[in-house]
């Protein structure tokens, strides 16, 4: 399965196409967009803090824990839900993105 969470939530570059039709850039916006809404909406308070210091501040494991109160362990299994719950819900949204792809350039 893809990691859909480590692809998106760490920093990237965007990247630029002259013109066109860039089926990349276009799933990569619409996983970027809703990405939020599914950790806002479908993660506890714990996955979500856990899962954002993680990816987005770089934090470790220990350094998470130490700071949250909580055992390396729980850190780990909190981050491995959120992402489990997070990378299913992008599943789905990487499905309609490539199906609404797919029926644009069948009309083109």
């Amino acid at each position: 399965m893809i990691n859909f969470v480590e692809e998106y939530m760490s920093p990237s570059e965007d990247f630029a196409i002259e013109n066109g039709f860039d089926e990349q850039r276009i799933t990569s916006r619409a996983i970027s967009r809703v990405l939020p809404i599914i950790i806002e909406n479908e993660l506890t308070p714990r996955q979500k803090a856990c899962l954002k210091m993680f990816y987005v501040n770089g934090k470790s494991q220990m350094e998470i824990a130490r700071e949250l109160k909580l055992s390396q362990p729980t850190v780990c299994k909190h981050i491995k839900t959120a992402r489990d719950i997070t990378n299913k819900f992008l599943t789905y949204c990487l499905f309609s993105v490539k199906g609404a792809n797919e029926q644009w350039l069948k009309i083109q």
